[in-house]
């Protein structure tokens, strides 16, 4: 009697009720060849691989060991590993290297170029005599598919780099369409044969109608007549920018208050449409609070059409028992929705990420348009493989990619930054933008003498001048000085209470959702004219709709100095004494602390100080050009540290595992935790009462994250007592202990035995 093989089991079926493999491998294939036939609809070699990939993922699955190991008749060990296998058969007899790369690392990660060579020809798997074997039980479709890969090397870096990213973008889909395979098999033998995962079309039409509905709306209730009428000139150029331009780079160049979030939302969809695209990615700073966006585009296009993505779960990596993390990858995020928003982080360790469970979602920002909110954000230590990979993303993946800013960078190509963009490669989109700088000027400057800083007091006492502020520093501890000296210089004037609803405090110790909450209370009391003071650092330059009369801002990098007017008099809607509209104050100072933030940011402070000319800071868009293109010459824009390559030059050699170390948007290695706020407390209970989850599980707790520094001695090292795993063994994302959030207060997360000004951001 012939054998049956499985892929997969199940708790509490019946062996015959498990997935059999040759249908598993059938499956796959056919899934991840749907998948290549969507990013590369032209190339057929494409698609052959992908089919390839998917047939030999689990190759190794039909040994004895392995089926014993399904069984728990043996632990997980050497013996029981398989993704090697089908590794050997594409290497060997296919001669894919991109299929060996693809399934080799479809549970571990994507591996090195020399470690991957090991892995196939060392003696610990002894591959080359195992693989005979394995095909005598192999079914016939499987054994006898036909496909020999001819590897695309004229000589060149160039070709090297192409074939990088095209091995990528075959192990995305493959963990992609083995994940979903999978996930299918289980929910229908849970709740039977006719369950249907959720799918939600892209109708760009639609959703364009949806958009203009609202555009129209805005623009009947907006007062200032002349700012309406420039913003729906910026919206009918998008439209029509979208509409009749081919795919390639875009910038929108429109001063803060210019309507950037719709407009260029209205251009994707145009050009989604134009173009047959199937989704939107809008990227927003880490620093930033991306949930005001995803909630206007959720109001706008509804709750299923969106998708707001903060955190990457922590899955842990095991070359040996890999099947331990499938649970959790299953429920991983794969970016299938019509509308993502999403980090810079997120998006940009997607690209250079080697794990399963991060790259998952890259086949799926192929044919799409990308929109960078606050594109100078981008971290610069990374620009030269970002923009590399961003080019051959918009040569041969389909992806179109729109530059917002009122502060554009250049990315020009220098000799330091070799794949920056030559002349014409970028397409303006708005209509004259030194014009609309001009015509968009709500606030003046003013420069503080940076020879005579500021003590706290000096601060404090002219801010309390003014009913509604907002004010900027450079560092966590600075702004909890601040925020106490502000505090004891009220206490006489008012109650705690009343301190308590006039003194904010904004911190990526709160979770998103708790974030977005206390924004809400503060632009409820900017419009009522309450009293409302706020202390932040950076986190509310970027990306933060919000509106005050005056705001003083710690000298910094000029793009910031910029980005912190935009929260300043935002409509234009301020009146002197004689019912006459005014500018907005922006008051730039140097605090008697000094202290910056290390590397680029205190370089780009020192330049900054040279292009301080408030003739041009807020009507000369090429101030900005001429900044950062100083600022490019003298820092690092590839990874760099003494005895280390390069990161281009890692991505030549195929070295995954040291890309992915080395390009890490933030330096500081982080978790993601669940926190007790809000909705969360109903959504963990739920999944620990049913021992069960799915995406739409993992989606829904994003909101309720807040990410932790890792390390001895760091605030996720100090919170290890009062973190809990989610489901143990099975589902190990950390829940925070109630009693370390602190909602009565709004600080967040609170560490043990740490000031509060730790948990300032």
């Amino acid at each position: 009697m012939t054998p049956i093989f499985y892929a997969h089991s199940l708790e509490g079926k019946q062996e015959n009720e498990w997935q059999t493999l040759d249908v598993h491998l059938m499956e796959v294939a056919a899934l991840a060849e749907k998948f290549a036939k969507a990013i590369r609809p032209d190339e057929k070699s494409f698609a052959e691989l992908a089919r390839l990939a998917g047939l030999l993922h689990d190759l190794g699955k039909y040994r004895t060991e392995f089926q014993e190991y399904l069984r728990k008749e043996r632990q997980g060990g050497v013996d029981t590993a398989h993704a090697v296998y089908g590794a050997g058969k594409a290497l060997l007899e296919h001669e894919s290297l991109a299929a060996a790369f693809a399934v080799a690392g479809h549970h571990t990660g994507l591996y090195d170029a020399g470690d991957l060579d090991l892995l196939v020809n060392g003696e610990k798997y002894n591959v080359r005599d195992r693989i005979k074997e394995i095909l005598n039980h192999t079914a016939e479709k499987i054994k006898s598919f036909k496909f020999k890969e001819v590897y695309p090397d004229d000589g060149s870096q160039e070709a090297r780099f192409r074939y990088e990213i095209l091995i990528r973008m075959l192990f995305s889909l493959l963990v992609d369409a083995d994940r979903l395979n999978t996930e299918e098999w289980e929910k229908r033998q849970l709740f039977g044969s006719q369950w249907k995962r959720k799918a939600v079309p892209f109708e760009p039409c639609s959703l364009l109608q949806k958009l203009q509905e609202e555009r129209a709306k805005k623009s009947a209730t907006a007062k200032n007549a002349e700012i309406k009428e420039l913003r729906n000139g910026i919206f009918e150029a998008c439209l029509n920018r979208g509409e009749k331009s081919p795919q390639g780079f875009f910038s929108l160049t429109v001063p803060t208050g210019g309507g950037k979030t719709l407009s260029s939302m209205e251009f994707a969809l145009a050009h989604a449409r134009q173009h047959n695209l199937r989704r939107v990615i809008v990227v927003i700073p880490y620093l930033s609070i991306i949930e005001q966006n995803a909630k206007e585009y959720r109001e706008i296009f509804g709750e299923e059409y969106v998708l707001e993505h903060h955190s990457a779960v922590d899955i842990p990596r095991s070359d040996i028992d890999p099947i331990q993390a499938q649970d959790i990858e299953k429920a991983m995020e794969n970016w299938d929705i019509p509308i993502i928003v999403t980090t810079s982080v997120q998006f940009i360790e997607t690209l250079f990420s080697a794990s399963p469970a991060q790259a998952r979602k890259l086949h799926n920002i192929a044919r799409s348009v990308v929109i960078f909110d606050e594109v100078q954000t981008l971290p610069t230590h990374l620009l030269e493989p970002l923009l590399d990979v961003l080019r051959e993303l918009k040569n041969r993946y389909g992806v179109s990619f729109v530059f917002c800013s009122a502060t554009q960078p250049a990315f020009k190509k220098t000799t330091n930054l070799k794949n920056g963009f030559v002349d014409d490669e970028i397409i303006e989109i708005a209509p004259n933008p030194n014009i609309l700088y001009q015509s968009l000027q709500r606030v003046k400057y003013t420069i503080e003498r940076f020879d005579s800083p500021w003590t706290w007091q000096d601060l404090v006492q002219k801010m309390i001048k003014n009913n509604q502020v907002l004010c900027i520093l450079n560092l966590k501890r600075q702004a909890y000085e601040l925020l106490v000296a502000i505090r004891r210089n009220l206490e006489e004037r008012y109650s705690f209470s009343e301190l308590d609803e006039s003194v904010f405090h904004l911190s990526s110790a709160m979770c998103p959702a708790h974030r977005l909450d206390r924004i809400e209370i503060i632009k409820k009391r900017l419009k009522a004219g309450k009293s409302c003071w706020v202390i932040s650092t950076q986190l509310i330059e970027a990306g933060v709709d919000i509106d005050f009369p005056v705001v003083f801002r710690a000298m910094g990098p000029l793009d910031s100095i910029v980005q912190s007017a935009g929260r300043c008099n935002r409509e234009g809607l301020l009146v002197d004494e004689n019912g006459k509209l005014r500018l907005g104050e922006v008051v730039v100072f140097s605090p008697q602390d000094g202290g910056l933030p290390k590397g680029i940011y205190s370089t780009a402070t020192n330049i900054a100080a040279a292009h301080l000319d408030i003739t041009r800071l807020a009507t000369d868009p090429k101030l900005f050009k001429e900044y950062f293109t100083e600022l490019y010459q003298v820092i690092p824009t590839d990874y760099q540290r003494r005895g280390s390559h390069t990161i281009q030059h890692e991505r030549a050699e195929f070295n995954f595992r040291k890309v992915d170390k080395m390009a890490k948007v933030i330096k500081d290695d982080t978790i993601a935790v669940v926190v007790p706020y809000g909705k969360a407390t109903d959504i963990i209970a739920r999944i620990r009462k049913g021992q069960s989850f799915d995406r739409e599980d993992i989606r829904s707790l994003q909101r309720y994250m807040v990410n932790l520094r890792k390390g001895f001695h760091s605030d996720y090292d100090k919170l290890k007592s009062a973190l809990k795993p989610l489901i143990p063994e099975r589902l190990e994302i950390p829940v925070l202990n109630k009693l370390f959030y602190d909602i009565k207060t709004h600080r967040g997360v609170v560490v043990e035995n740490l000031p509060p000004e730790e948990l300032m951001i």
